[in-house]
């Protein structure tokens, strides 16, 4: 997958006042199974994200994905390439009045209008790669977090997305949770559905990440492969953040 930015701007509201996130970003990295963003918190990662998905508009600049451009202009183009993605965030969002398995059989019924059986058939077998079948009948306030969140991936691959976004996932879980979810989507690599990841767990990112994307106030502060950008990071802010976590 390859995903190239050009001179991107993007100005947000914050406490009133507009804000400039994005001044002037550019980048292309091209990666096979994991991009994961990072950076200290309020860098533009989860705003990066959005905009990659659409769900946010540039004020100026280019998104080119895969050779093709973002069509921000039209409502109808977005709607479409948004249907073939697949979104988790750190709140699941599950339905709370359905059942585990309703809530994973709705995109394939509502969005891609299939057949309640052959939704049903798709969203079983999903559960079941996932490990979460067992509690396919129980409602969202009935699971625990990583159990949850098991649902909502589930939710997001049943419709076999172009490409997959992760914000945070691992945020609102404790650390037994937590850990079964990042298994899990290391796991995912194998299903050869390209993933966007924010994260903040740099140990996990370098597990698993093929390419790395270090923001820092809204811009690309290094970019590279996982193992040398781990191994090797040039910029010296870098180097300052990754002692916390690592030895150098």
């Amino acid at each position: 997958m390859k995903i190239s930015v050009s001179h991107l701007k993007k100005n947000f509201t914050a406490d009133h006042r507009s804000v400039e996130l994005f001044k002037d970003l550019s980048f292309s990295v091209e990666f096979n199974h994991v991009l994961a963003l990072i950076g200290r918190s309020g860098s533009g990662k989860t705003s990066l994200l959005r905009l990659l998905a659409g769900l946010e508009r540039p004020d100026e600049g280019e998104i080119i994905i895969d050779g093709e451009p973002l069509q921000f202009h039209s409502t109808r183009w977005l709607q479409h390439y948004q249907k073939n993605l697949g979104f988790v965030f750190q709140h699941q969002n599950l339905f709370p009045h359905y059942t585990a398995l309703e809530n994973v059989v709705m995109p394939l019924t509502l969005v891609h209008r299939e057949m309640p059986v052959t939704a049903e058939k798709k969203a079983v077998e999903m559960m079941e790669r996932l490990k979460i079948f067992q509690h396919a009948e129980k409602k969202p306030h009935q699971l625990s977090g990583g159990e949850a969140q098991r649902v909502a991936i589930a939710r997001a691959l049943v419709t076999e997305p172009r490409f997959l976004l992760l914000d945070e996932p691992t945020a609102s879980l404790d650390v037994e949770m937590k850990a079964e979810i990042l298994d899990l989507i290391a796991e995912l690599k194998t299903m050869k559905t390209p993933i966007l990841l924010v994260t903040h767990e740099i140990g996990f990112a370098r597990k698993c990440a093929d390419q790395i994307l270090f923001l820092e106030q809204g811009s690309i502060l290094e970019q590279g492969a996982a193992s040398s950008f781990f191994d090797h990071p040039q910029h010296p802010r870098i180097k300052k953040f990754l002692s916390n976590v690592f030895a150098y």
